[in-house]
């Protein structure tokens, strides 16, 4: 997710250092208990860095994703409807010909630079926020009283003539902190715009009527004020954040809108899971026609439009805000209530896929306490909720399309002409003759597909400076004397700011923004991802399922484009034994045998293939026609003593220009086979527990920590390990496992040579895009783990992938969202997110014991 090249050389002032460990941090997922979860950054000695801390890091990561369109295009295509001329005109001499005195409006001079129309003035900014001397706070507390005019009666009459009436309101509150399920949130929004606060609404979704603080839950459009235009970069930071934290917490909210106020200028902001767009600022309070519009179609807009999902339901549970969630399938609408949180993608991004999957019970409906009731027949299952792009297939077709090409193969008598070993080939041959090769997959029993987001308008253009500060510039408006966040972590920001400059870190201005659609599946089993196993042989069965599950996909011709810890997971069954399956198969994609059409790099950084991490081929072109192509000159690789050892980047930033410039290489199948040694790799290094200590183990973690980074291109460390040759690699693999599994070493360099020489040993570009060039990978990788679950499976159980913490402060409402198991950062790359994975010394809350899942397994069984 974050790019921060060679992390040796990042700026080495501790407020610089505590910066990227704050980034670095994020970059990483959380595992889970019952407790409630933290929503941003790690504990510390001074607290936790709580939102405020990752405003800049939000920015940046956001940066790509915005674009900017005339006020006048923002109202036409991005408002929630479109209010008509006359409404807005009738309005208007509401507010002309009001009697109140002090009055709302003043006649004011035509100003030879406006721009605007100016007639009228609002009286209470007739003397402009930056001249006055009163606070921010109190400039800005009249512009309720303005707003409220808007759902007076004689108002609300001129919109009752087109069957609009007002769902929201407006509220100021620039000295409440806001309260959350997920507790870490320490932002103040300086208003917002709400439903009535009187009571449940009419979707029967649950408020808590005790608490003190601004309830996220009820933030349907943010705002943010500066008095000084010179601020409008923190204001945006500001309005970025509040919106990334509510998109991306809250199970409801399918897209959003806010504003933003420098001086007298307004912005009009549409943030979705496609792109987020701002508007051309105009001047609020002497275009005044202008102002009517956008809250007219705001305040009068419905739940739909303003961007809550109908389909799902807060409620009150026991003490227990949980979410019902609709689900239509053949006809009938389905009822499913979340018991607890199995997965959700924690990102800084808001273009994401935003994957949720609850452990979830169906129930009789959503209102009149009818989620109480458990429906007759209903079990517990997984519920997924994602985004894909529109016209994407969903994970359900995905699935059936694989499973029929499995049934055609069975019938081809070439479908295991790769398959030298006959055990192999028997095994994989019974499984399709059976059809016994469903329960590798995580099964679906139903899915929907719901709202889409709004199409980009081809005026609204990338601004990829809009939230860049200018160089040596902060905040007329920072509290000095509150030590507020902002403050107190400047120098980290300028840090992180200088330190993407040196990198010269571009943003990419050919993105699609393509349209969004929303995704919601049932999971007929409930399990656990890969990473939450605690011993060695549950991670080991689910490995070997998983190396299955790939080869069944590419027997039916199917990549799958997204292998990681997240995405194999782990079920007991009914029997008691662990199995493991794949999931995630809304990436997945049948190969074509040609060039034509370079794929996105998708994935997950920590487990990406070199080539697509890098966007080069490996391999490299033979120099003449005919001639054998020679492999790559291998860096030399010796394990240096510890003392010695030196970080190296990926390459220089002239060689990043120039790899950005080639054409980027094809997803293949042994690209799919080395994510799922890089996810191979990572368990039995990172988290099987190394007894021994001193230097030696302190140079394996600090060497794998620059194998697994969230970094844009692939580091030094991950290409030497791929460029080793066998012996080399087994012998590496040899000194850094833990010596209880030093005997898999040999296996896994048989398999990984395979895979190397699948990049660097073809004599022909034509042989990468033959589908049966690959048998050899997927044999070898079968007779590798063959080898390994041959050996004695010592009982190893794994370390906390992180100390204990502190407890987190309750907020004054003792009513939370029940989570466990895992909360982590997810999401193919291609949408705009990692799928980030714990390391040690990360914080992550301890598992929950799972009974018979928790015990260790005497032995591993392949079929």
């Amino acid at each position: 997710m974050f790019d921060f090249g060679d992390r040796a050389r990042a700026p080495q002032s501790s407020k610089a250092r505590q910066w990227v460990e704050v980034r670095d941090w994020w970059s990483h997922s959380v595992l889970l208990t019952n407790a409630d979860t933290e929503l941003y950054g790690k504990s510390t000695g001074a607290g936790e860095h709580l939102l405020t801390n990752l405003r800049r890091a939000i920015a940046d990561e956001m940066a790509a994703e915005i674009l900017q369109c005339s006020f006048k295009d923002f109202l036409d295509h991005y408002s929630p409807w479109r209010v008509p001329a006359a409404t807005v005109n009738n309005v208007y001499r509401l507010y002309v010909e009001d009697q109140r005195n002090p009055p709302l409006v003043k006649k004011a001079e035509q100003d030879h630079e406006a721009t605007a129309p100016i007639d009228w003035v609002f009286a209470d900014f007739e003397i402009e926020p930056t001249k006055s001397t009163s606070s921010e706070p109190t400039v800005f507390k009249d512009l309720k009283d303005i707003v409220d005019v808007l759902r007076e009666q004689k108002a609300e009459s001129e919109l009752a003539e087109i069957r609009r009436t007002p769902l929201l309101c407006y509220r100021d509150c620039p000295y409440e902190y806001t309260a959350s399920e997920i507790s870490g949130t320490n932002v103040r929004v300086d208003a917002y715009l709400t439903e009535h606060l009187d009571g449940q609404s009419e979707n029967a979704d649950y408020r808590d009527p005790r608490s003190k603080r601004v309830d996220l839950a009820d933030v349907a459009v943010a705002a943010e004020f500066k008095k000084h235009l010179k601020d409008k970069i923190h204001n945006r930071h500001q309005l970025v954040a509040d919106a990334s934290q509510i998109l991306n917490n809250d199970p409801r909210r399918t897209w959003m809108y806010g504003f933003t106020i420098e001086n007298t200028m307004m912005s009009i902001w549409y943030f979705s899971r496609s792109h987020t767009v701002i508007s051309a600022p105009f001047d609020f309070t002497k275009d005044i026609k202008s102002f009517i519009h956008v809250f007219l179609s705001l305040m009068y807009a419905t739940r739909v439009e303003i961007g809550y999902d109908p389909t799902v339901h807060r409620v009150l549970d026991d003490q227990w805000i949980r979410y019902v969630y609709e689900v239509e399938y053949n006809g009938e609408t389905r009822y499913f209530k979340t018991l607890e949180t199995l997965y959700t993608s924690r990102v800084l991004r808001i273009t994401v896929r935003k994957t949720r999957v609850w452990k979830a019970i169906e129930v009789e409906g959503y209102d009149d306490k009818k989620f109480r009731k458990e429906k007759k027949g209903g079990k517990v299952v997984a519920l997924k909720d994602y985004w894909l792009d529109e016209g994407s297939k969903s994970e359900k077709e995905i699935l059936e399309n694989i499973f029929r090409s499995l049934e055609q193969a069975k019938h081809k008598p070439t479908t295991f002409k790769w398959a030298k070993s006959e055990f192999n080939e028997k095994f994989l041959r019974e499984l399709l003759e059976e059809e016994r090769y469903r329960k590798y997959f995580m099964g679906i029993e139903c899915d929907t597909v719901l709202a889409a987001t709004k199409p980009r308008l081809p005026s609204a253009q990338p601004v990829p400076d809009i939230l860049v500060p200018e160089e040596n510039t902060e905040p007329a408006s920072v509290n000095r004397t509150t030590g507020s966040m902002q403050t107190t972590y400047s120098v980290i920001e300028m840090a992180y700011t200088i330190h993407q400059a040196r990198r010269g870190r571009r943003i990419s201005l050919n993105r699609e923004y393509r349209t969004k659609r929303h995704h919601r599946l049932i999971y007929e089993q409930v399990g656990c991802p890969l990473l939450a196993a605690t011993n060695l042989s549950t991670s080991l069965q689910s490995l070997t399922d998983t190396l299955i599950a790939l080869t069944l996909m590419y027997i039916a011709g199917y990549v799958h484009r997204d292998v990681s810890t997240g995405n194999i997971i782990f079920v007991e069954e009914s029997n008691g034994t662990i199995m493991g399956k794949l999931s995630d198969m809304e990436y997945a994609k049948a190969f074509q045998n040609n060039e034509s059409s370079p794929d996105p790099k998708t994935g997950t950084l920590f487990f990406m293939a070199i080539e697509i991490h890098s966007g080069k081929s490996i391999y490299v072109p033979p120099p003449r026609s005919g001639a054998i192509r020679a492999e790559s000159p291998p860096r030399t690789f010796k394990v240096p003593p510890p003392r010695n050892v030196v970080w190296h980047n990926i390459s220089s930033e002239q060689e990043q220009e120039a790899t950005s410039k080639r054409k980027r290489p094809k997803f293949r199948f042994s690209h799919d086979m080395e994510s799922w040694m890089w996810v191979t790799l990572y368990i039995l290094s990172r988290r099987v527990p190394r007894r021994d200590s001193g230097q030696h183990n302190g140079y394996r973690d600090r060497f794998f920590d620059r194998v697994y980074t969230n970094s844009h291109v692939p580091t030094d460390e991950r290409e030497q390990v791929m460029r080793m040759e066998e012996d080399e690699f087994q012998s590496f693999l040899e000194r850094h496992f833990t010596p209880a599994i030093a005997g898999f070493a040999k296996h896994l360099a048989y398999f990984r040579r395979e895979l190397r020489l699948s990049y660097l040993d073809r004599a022909r570009l034509d042989d990468m895009f033959n589908p049966d060039t690959y048998g050899p990978i997927y044999e070898a990788a079968l007779i590798a783990f063959r080898g390994i679950i041959s050996l004695p499976i010592p009982e190893i159980k794994f370390d906390p992938i992180t100390k204990a913490r502190p407890p987190s402060p309750q907020p004054e409402s003792q009513l939370k969202r029940q989570r466990t198991h895992e909360e982590q950062d997810d999401d193919d790359y291609a949408a705009g997110t990692d799928d980030d994975i714990p390391v040690e010394g990360r914080p992550v809350r301890k598992q929950p014991k799972r009974g018979r899942m928790q015990s260790t397994q005497a032995h591993i069984i392949i079929s």
